[in-house]
Formats: structure tokens, C-alpha cells, sequence
């Protein structure tokens, strides 16, 4: 019988919505060049990827230092003659208005009475109490990139809470929507996993298997986590 869930927050728990391609937009309105908003937010996803991974493999900085380390990589590729440190903060606000999906608080509530629930993300820990608090949202524990000191999917992040919580990675199972963060990551320390997929964008050649795959949180409710 599993014991403890960790709990992706961000695309698993809270929508993301499209605060951040808005947030891009405000910011690429600042300058007099045409550049695609899309395009460009693309290329700034890539960006946040490579320098996590280069901070797993170094000294740990914080998300919000990412997210300035990424716009000024962008502003110097697109040749943008502006303080990337002011323009950052418009993305950073956009971090704190974002919704949990419709029935993540009551099946919340239903797993934390059968399991210990805790919220593991990469990110920083302000922006994700505000955006629990906002949302009413509970949990037994919440584990953030900041507090471990290394991002998803680093196995050290993992570990980090099965050590806090004292459970083997056998009697835990991580839930997220990254296959990458929310599934390899926790496979190869020998956690089960759960995908959710609310798009329905699994197919059957994907090289990550996850144990199991959802399309709403709800419907861990009907799996029996042996």
C-alpha cells in the first residue's frame, strides 16, 4: 500500500493558463521591434530548461534569477536594447494569479485522508504559498527547488523528500504532467508515477512509460495504489 503522494503544482494542480504568453507580450510591447510573442516565448521555454539543467549541474540560484538569466539571453539573441532586470518583473507577476484546475480541491482533500499529500515543484517557494493560499488550496507538506537547492528532474530533488518524510521510494508515488520532471525523474530512483494528461497527447511510441495516466486528478481516486 503507497503512502505518500507528491504532487506536481504547476499544469498538474494549478493551470498555467496563458498568464505567460500575455506576460510576453506586455514585454516584447516595450520595444519597437516586430517580434512573434509565440516565437519568442518558445524560444524563452528553451532557455529556462538549459539553465535549470545547468544549475543541477552547479551552483544552485533561484527561479526568479533563472527567469533574469533567461530574458537577458533573449534580449541579447534578439538584439533588444532595454534593462532585462526591469522587464523580468512582468513575467514574475504573472506568476501569481493562476487557478487550480476545477477538481483539485476536493480530491485533495479525499487523498488526505487515505495518504500524506505533498506539493514537490520546481519553483520558488513564495509564488507557490500565495497561489495555495489564493486557491484555498492544503497540503500535509510543501518541497520547492528553493528549499531543496536543485530543480526536478535531478534525483537529488526527489530524494530530498523521501528523506524528510522518511518513506522508500516504493511506498511513494509522484503525479505530475512533465514526463520528463514528473515521471523519468521519479522512475529512476524507483518511485511509481502518475501522468496527467488533460490534453490527451500520449501515444503509444513515447519512450516514458509512466505506471499510470490520468486525465484529471479525480480519476486517482478510482486507482488502487498498491
Amino acid at each position: 500500500m503507497k503512502k505518500l503522494l507528491m504532487f506536481d503544482a504547476y499544469g498538474t494542480l494549478i493551470s498555467t493558463g496563458n498568464g505567460s504568453i500575455k506576460a510576453t507580450e506586455k514585454i516584447l510591447e516595450l520595444q519597437d521591434k516586430k517580434i512573434d510573442a509565440v516565437v519568442f516565448y518558445s524560444d524563452w521555454k528553451k532557455y529556462h530548461r538549459k539553465h535549470i539543467d545547468e544549475c543541477n549541474l552547479g551552483d544552485f540560484v533561484t527561479e526568479q534569477d533563472i527567469f533574469a538569466r533567461d530574458l537577458r539571453v533573449l534580449y541579447e539573441k534578439y538584439e533588444i536594447d532595454r534593462p532585462y532586470e526591469q522587464d523580468v518583473h512582468i513575467m514574475l507577476d504573472s506568476l501569481r494569479n493562476r487557478r487550480v484546475f476545477p477538481e483539485v480541491i476536493e480530491t485533495i482533500e479525499q487523498l488526505r485522508r487515505e495518504y500524506r499529500v505533498v506539493i514537490a515543484s520546481t519553483t520558488d517557494t513564495d509564488p507557490l504559498i500565495f497561489n495555495m493560499k489564493q486557491n484555498n488550496l492544503v497540503a500535509d507538506a510543501v518541497y520547492t527547488s528553493e528549499i531543496i537547492k536543485k530543480y526536478k528532474p535531478s534525483q537529488l530533488f526527489y530524494q530530498y523528500i523521501l528523506n524528510s518524510e522518511k518513506y522508500k521510494a516504493e511506498d511513494a508515488v509522484f503525479v505530475g504532467d512533465s514526463l520528463l520532471d514528473d515521471v523519468e525523474g521519479p522512475q529512476g530512483i524507483g518511485m511509481t508515477t502518475i501522468w496527467v494528461d488533460r490534453k490527451n497527447k500520449y501515444t503509444l511510441n513515447e519512450r516514458v512509460k509512466p505506471d499510470y495516466i490520468v486525465n484529471n486528478i479525480a480519476e486517482i481516486l478510482d486507482i488502487k495504489l498498491d
